[in-house]
């Protein structure tokens, strides 16, 4: 799962590395079925910790991964080789993602262009440039 997301979700990626990297990350989620537990303490159950860590971490990662390939755009930290300029137009939107099963649900979620009170100054996001 590191190696997967380290060489396939860096933050410089393209779309092809990116589409490698579904294919890893989802055969590696699909084996969570292999995974067994054979210590049955009810105190100190490190292979229990482990097995729940795994399980979070893993539809985390399968999370960001689809998430990352469906942006086609670069914006912040998040580079994208193919996609090089940030896509205001289509793109200012936050993403939602999360598990449906053996399959992750990707929705948007409309930026807010305002703030929450009159009393400061509302900033419109802007390119991040170094």
């Amino acid at each position: 799962m590191q190696r997967i997301m380290q060489n396939n979700c860096a933050v410089f990626r393209t779309g092809e590395v990116l589409e490698e990297g579904q294919k890893l990350i989802n055969k590696t989620w699909h084996g969570l079925d292999d995974i067994k537990i054979s210590d049955r303490s009810l105190v100190w159950n490190t292979d229990l910790i482990e097995a729940l860590e795994w399980d979070n971490l893993i539809v985390q990662s399968v999370v960001t991964v689809e998430s990352a390939a469906n942006r086609k755009e670069s914006r912040g930290s998040h580079a994208r080789e193919d996609f090089t300029e940030r896509d205001d137009k289509n793109w200012m939107k936050h993403t939602l993602a999360w598990q449906k099963g053996k399959k992750v649900e990707i929705k948007y979620r409309d930026v807010h262009s305002r703030t929450l009170t009159n009393d400061v100054q509302y900033f419109p996001p802007k390119e991040r440039v170094y």
